[in-house]
C-alpha cells in the first residue's frame, strides 16, 4: 500500500484529499444543507456540462478572449519595451506612467469599455490588451536595460550595430525576464476573460457563472469554478513546457 501511494502523482493525493475534506464539511460540517453544494454533486454536474455544447462553446469564448487580447498586447507591447529599454531617458520619463497604469485592475475600466464597446467580445479582448501590454512592455523593458554592459561594450568595439547588440545581446539576456512576463500574462489574460464576462457580461465562462449564480445553481456555479481552475493550470504548463523547449540556454 506504501508503494502504491509512492507512485501516484502528489498533485492527485492533494486534489483527492481537497475532495474528501470539501465532501465533509459540505455533508456533516456546519455549512451541511447550506449554499455550498457537496464534491460529489459538483463533479456530476461538472461530467454533464462537458457534453453539452453550450459549455464548449463559452471554453472557446474565453479562450479566444484570452488568446487573442495577449497576442495583441505581446505584438505592441514587445517592441515598445524594446525602443523603451535602449533610451536611458525614455525608460526614466516613462517608467513612473507604465508602473502607474501597470497596478490599475482592469475591472476599474470596465464601466468605461461597455460605455464605448458594449458587452461584447471586442470589450473582452480590449480589457486583457489593458491588462498585459503595460506588465510585458516594462517587463521587456527591464530585461532590455539588464543586460551586461560588459558584454555590450565588447561589440561595440568590434563595431556591431544596434541591431545586431539587440538580437545577440539584448534579447538572449532579456528573454527570462520576458519569458516570466509571458507566463503572468497568460494568468492575467485568462482572469481578466473570465471577469469581462462575470461584469461586463462579454461572452464566455465568466457570464455562464454570473448567470447560474443570480439563478441559484450553486452546483453549476462551482463546477465552472472547476473549469476555470483546469484551464487556468493547462494554460500555464503549457507556457512552462514551451519555455523550457525555447529558452534551453536559461538554468531551471
Amino acid at each position: 500500500m506504501r508503494h502504491l501511494f509512492q507512485r501516484l502523482p502528489p498533485f492527485l493525493v492533494s486534489a483527492v484529499v481537497g475532495l474528501v475534506i470539501w465532501q465533509l464539511v459540505a455533508s456533516f460540517g456546519p455549512l451541511a444543507g447550506g449554499p455550498i453544494p457537496t464534491a460529489t454533486a459538483t463533479l456530476e454536474t461538472l461530467w454533464r456540462l462537458l457534453f453539452l455544447a453550450e459549455t464548449w462553446v463559452s471554453i472557446s469564448q474565453t479562450l479566444q478572449i484570452a488568446f487573442l487580447g495577449l497576442l495583441i498586447a505581446l505584438v505592441i507591447a514587445i517592441p515598445v519595451g524594446i525602443l523603451i529599454g535602449l533610451s536611458k531617458f525614455a525608460y526614466r520619463s516613462t517608467k513612473f506612467t507604465f508602473d502607474f497604469f501597470k497596478v490599475i485592475p482592469p475591472i476599474v475600466i470596465i464601466p468605461i469599455a461597455i460605455l464605448v464597446l458594449g458587452p461584447t467580445f471586442k470589450m473582452g479582448v480590449f480589457l486583457v490588451v489593458f491588462g498585459v501590454f503595460f506588465l510585458m512592455a516594462i517587463q521587456t523593458a527591464y530585461g532590455i536595460r539588464d543586460t551586461d554592459p560588459v558584454l555590450l561594450e565588447t561589440m561595440r568595439c568590434y563595431r556591431l550595430g544596434t541591431l545586431k547588440q539587440i538580437r545577440f545581446a539584448r534579447l538572449p539576456g532579456a528573454a527570462p525576464l520576458m519569458a516570466l512576463g509571458v507566463r503572468i500574462s497568460v494568468t492575467v489574460s485568462l482572469i481578466v476573460a473570465v471577469v469581462a464576462g462575470l461584469i461586463g457580461g462579454a461572452p464566455g465562462l465568466g457570464r455562464d457563472l454570473l448567470l447560474s449564480q443570480s439563478n441559484g445553481q450553486s452546483t453549476v456555479t462551482f463546477a465552472i469554478v472547476i473549469v476555470l481552475g483546469l484551464l487556468g493550470i493547462g494554460a500555464s504548463r503549457l507556457v512552462v513546457f514551451l519555455q523550457n523547449r525555447i529558452l534551453f540556454w536559461v538554468p531551471q
